[in-house]
């Protein structure tokens, strides 16, 4: 036994029946805004699961499904801080190798607690732990496995508040109960392609030889897989981070193409802030905006410019970009900034004739941030997001799967 893997079982729902007594034991919801049926669940506790309800479904869907729902608006700030309270308690029993998101953390066992008994001993110790610094209502299932992939896959096979073991003895016949798309790795892609090769099941997947799942996934990747579902312990592929990205379903005060700007305005605001405290620059910025409901119409578009990490130069691009709307669209409904094309600052070559103007800015805009982050992020802003920044339903701030937000950096 070599990784102990942690996942909390529907944690937005849960957080939320922890610090509301009145929620416990009853269907939630939580969504983005209340009152904006066209808006969907971000997470669903187990009791409205029990009825369909799940990630993604529709309000009024979810309304259908489950007439008893209750709808909170999520408190994402809440999140962020009992997240790091988790972690602070994990810690204490477990060095954290990896937090893979706000409700997912991994860590590997040190020798003298690989035996089963001892690992799940130390499993006990950390539900126990959580238990106690947050509260009984916020529960996580615990995966042990011979690899992280089995432990994350074992994590999920006993929800909610579930233990779950798997030695490389018991590897692959264990898997063999699971859907292909059980299997971290398998998309809605890889799947229709694992069917095309009449492969249905996870019995078949296993017993599949290496060269053919080699050439089913294109690479070496195949390769990875067939080892991975057998407990082999591979040291993880290197990735660089390549996009920065913020988006926002507008609220129906905000549902018009002055609100829209404004929005598009913060959340770029928003992401140049953290552009720079991870110390990147970016060479592509692009807009997207939902017009209408969901089968309506989407626009999007992009420019492609010397690396900055300039508010005022990446504040132009997206104002040449908005001009190019189409002013005959329905409402916006949702808009996105993404800056991509990311350079490290340890790579970044600087123009041989920088603008002296350009320089001086930066150097404003770092103090810009340090002012936001003592006094919160809309205490020195530029005015084109005023309307945005003046109001607290515009571009709060969001957990994203891939992150988790800074409260310093986000705090408003």
């Amino acid at each position: 036994m070599r990784y102990l893997f942690i996942d909390f079982d529907s944690f937005f729902a849960s957080v939320e029946q922890q610090f509301d007594p009145r929620l416990r034991g009853k269907p939630v919801g939580v969504v983005p805004s209340l009152g904006v049926e066209t808006t969907c669940c971000i997470a669903a506790s187990y009791e409205a699961k029990a009825h369909g309800v799940r990630t993604g479904t529709l309000v009024h869907e979810a309304r259908d499904k489950c007439p008893g729902i209750r709808f909170v608006e999520g408190n994402h700030k809440r999140y962020v801080k009992v997240h790091d309270a988790i972690k602070e308690a994990v810690e204490k029993c477990l060095h954290i190798e990896k937090v893979m998101s706000i409700d997912e953390m991994y860590g590997r066992l040190p020798p003298h607690w690989r035996s089963p008994e001892e690992a799940i001993a130390k499993a006990q110790e950390i539900k126990a732990a959580v238990r106690k610094a947050v509260g009984p209502h916020i529960t996580g299932s615990i995966g042990i496995g011979p690899n992280r992939f089995v432990a994350k896959i074992a994590s999920k096979m006993r929800k909610p508040d579930g233990l779950m073991l798997i030695t490389e003895a018991d590897l692959p016949e264990a898997l063999y109960p699971l859907k292909l798309d059980d299997l971290h790795g398998i998309g809605r892609r890889m799947l229709l392609r694992l069917k095309s090769r009449g492969i249905r099941t996870v019995e078949q997947l296993c017993k599949c030889p290496r060269y053919k799942l080699r050439q089913i996934w294109g690479g070496v990747v195949g390769e990875r897989f067939h080892a991975a579902l057998r407990g082999a312990d591979l040291p993880e592929l290197e990735t660089k981070r390549s996009t920065l990205s913020h988006s926002h379903v507008l609220a129906p005060e905000f549902r018009s193409f002055s609100g829209a700007e404004a929005v598009l305005h913060r959340l770029l605001q928003k992401a140049c802030r953290r552009l720079r405290s991870m110390e990147y620059y970016t060479s592509h910025l692009s807009v997207y905006v939902r017009f209408g409901h969901e089968r309506s119409g989407r626009w999007h578009r992009e420019i492609r410019i010397f690396p900055t990490q300039d508010s005022v130069t990446l504040t132009q691009c997206l104002q040449t970009l908005w001009e190019q709307r189409p002013y005959d669209a329905p409402n916006p409904t949702k808009t996105s900034v993404v800056l991509s094309g990311l350079i490290p600052a340890t790579s970044h070559t600087p123009s041989l004739f920088p603008e002296e103007n350009q320089l001086r800015r930066i150097q404003l805009q770092l103090a810009m941030d340090q002012l936001n982050i003592r006094y919160g992020g809309r205490a020195v802003y530029y005015a084109n997001s005023h309307k945005a920044q003046a109001a607290h339903a515009a571009a709060p701030m969001r957990i994203a799967f891939n992150h988790i937000p800074d409260l310093k950096l986000e705090r408003d």
